[in-house]
């Protein structure tokens, strides 16, 4: 509907203004004050009224005198200069006829132009399980991964793998302290705390004894093997599949650091502080340290290079705690040559647990913390999905265990399922409800009204989350649609002797966005309860 109004109001300004082109100020908004007796409103009057200097009710009069008059849609101007577009109710019901008609609901999210992208997330150090604080961006990341294949692009999500280092070398020498009374004794305090730690030096202990094991690539690669069979756990079990795992080590094992390096001290754009290599930028940082070592900072560099190469689209999921790299990284890119419009970093704030009023702790140095695998086993896939989905990911999130593990309607999952299955039950009593004769237009009482002005909004908030990246919106008005129907389910009986075909058809169409919606984002619908 919002398409066809703002097709008319385009064709207006366009008879109105001939000479101009200000389609790109057009805008059509919901109404959403209780006290205004109208569906939709632009305020393009205004925008004009700026740039021709013009008062804005004059401009709003001409632009109404040249709307096309369409049945069902009545349009009226309202101090300052807006103009009002009333849709009535034959018209505006007809969205259920659109939805329970159509099959893809999600066609208009299909790019012209696909691109090849690469998603990189997670990418957790193989210092410890995955925790809490890890999920949100696992969710995300594959979430936004699977919008993107939606719209058609071609994707590739990517783990990188840090396994090379200082930190490896710590988790290293923490495992094997456990096995070997004669390893180098370092201080407690700077040693990897957690079960985990004994669950790995038990279960390489006898290989690295046997086999008397002293090499630390060997070492290394033996503890990483295990690392990543207890960090993989629950990224099978959430069903995230990586296309690739890429290794920091080899980097290393190409030379592709060195080469990024020679190719920025070729083109000028390093210099010398103290014996350290530095990249020229605003803010100057370290290549090469002065006792020779690589920085992060250059392999990220290197590892950006390739990603630049062989991708049109970089998108990096990280968390909040890097804002200050990402211009560091555009930085060193665009010294390398590229176009750092090509890269997309989604910064996302943390998530944080609490389990009976207590903030759970975070710290996988002091073994101190909730793993991701024992909160999925204990809440499950689906209340995973939706929880870390419920906010912009520029939002801190606050995860409450209790509202997770209930059954009611504090539990948003549950109560969208819920209403999914409700549906479910009443049009297995109802089968052949499409071979009945029904009038949309005889829903008119106030709770089917807001649900039809509910299921109006579908497409453009689909369209939006799925082309902008913003799956909270999806969480958000699958919420908003349940309580919209359990409203009705409370206050108006449908399964009567005489049964209005018409409210079946409204609950149909319902249940089928309701189903679209929960499958973008990985939730089950499960048809009884």
């Amino acid at each position: 509907m919002k398409n066809i109004i703002k097709k008319l109001l385009k064709e207006a300004v366009k008879k109105t203004y001939p000479d101009q082109d200000f389609s790109s100020l057009l805008e059509i908004q919901n109404v959403t004050a209780k006290n205004i007796q109208a569906d939709y409103f632009t305020n393009i009057s205004m925008k004009l009224a700026k740039i021709l200097k013009t008062n804005p009710i004059e401009i709003a009069d001409k632009i109404i005198g040249n709307m096309n008059n369409i049945d069902d849609i009545k349009f009226n101007i309202v101090k300052p200069g807006y103009i009002n577009f009333s849709v009535g109710d034959g018209k505006k019901n007809n969205i259920i006829s659109i939805i329970n008609k159509s099959e893809n609901l999600l066609s208009d999210c299909k790019t012209a132009d696909p691109k090849k992208i690469n998603i990189e997330f997670i990418s957790a150090n193989p210092t410890g399980p995955l925790h809490v604080g890890h999920g949100r961006g696992a969710i995300y990341g594959n979430i936004i991964s699977k919008f993107l294949k939606i719209q058609g692009h071609h994707t590739v999500k990517e783990y990188y793998v840090n396994d090379y280092g200082n930190q490896i070398k710590k988790l290293i020498e923490s495992i094997l302290s456990k096995i070997d009374d004669n390893y180098i004794k370092i201080k407690e305090d700077d040693l990897y705390q957690g079960d985990y730690i004994e669950t790995v030096a038990k279960t390489i202990e006898e290989e690295i004894k046997k086999k008397d094991i002293k090499d630390f690539n060997a070492q290394r690669s033996i503890i990483l093997d295990e690392m990543f069979k207890i960090i993989n756990v629950p990224i099978n079990n959430l069903n995230i599949i990586f296309d690739k795992w890429f290794y920091e080590s080899s980097l290393f094992d190409e030379n592709l650091v060195e080469k990024v390096i020679k190719k920025l001290e070729a083109t000028e754009h390093t210099f010398r502080d103290d014996g350290a290599l530095m990249l020229k930028a605003d803010e100057p940082r370290v290549l090469i340290k002065s006792n020779g070592d690589y920085t992060y900072f250059a392999t990220d560099l290197a590892y950006h290079d390739l990603k630049m190469k062989d991708y049109d689209r970089i998108i990096d999921v990280w968390g909040a705690d890097h804002h200050g790299y990402v211009p560091r990284i555009k930085a060193g890119l665009r010294a390398l040559g590229h176009n750092i419009d090509k890269l997309d970093v989604h910064l996302i704030q943390f998530a944080n647990l609490f389990r009976d009023g207590k903030k759970v702790s975070m710290s996988t140095r002091k073994g101190d913390f909730v793993e991701l695998e024992n909160l999925r086993n204990e809440i499950g896939n689906d209340a995973i999905n939706f929880f870390y989905l419920t906010k912009n990911k520029d939002q801190h999130l606050d995860f409450d265990l209790s509202i997770a593990i209930s059954q009611n309607k504090n539990n948003p999952v549950y109560y969208i399922q819920y209403a999914y299955a409700r549906i479910e039950k009443i049009l297995n009593e109802v089968k052949d409800y499409h071979k009945e004769e029904y009038d949309l237009s005889s829903l008119d009482n106030i709770y089917e009204k807001e649900i039809i002005t509910t299921l109006s909004n579908f497409h453009e908030t689909i369209k939006k989350s799925i082309i902008g990246l913003q799956p909270h919106l999806v969480t958000n008005y699958l919420l908003k649609l349940s309580q919209d129907f359990h409203s009705y389910y409370a206050n108006v009986k449908i399964l009567n002797k005489d049964i209005n075909y018409s409210q079946v058809h409204l609950i149909a169409a319902v249940q089928k966005v309701i189903k679209c919606g929960l499958d973008l984002i990985n939730i089950d619908t499960p048809k009884e309860m």
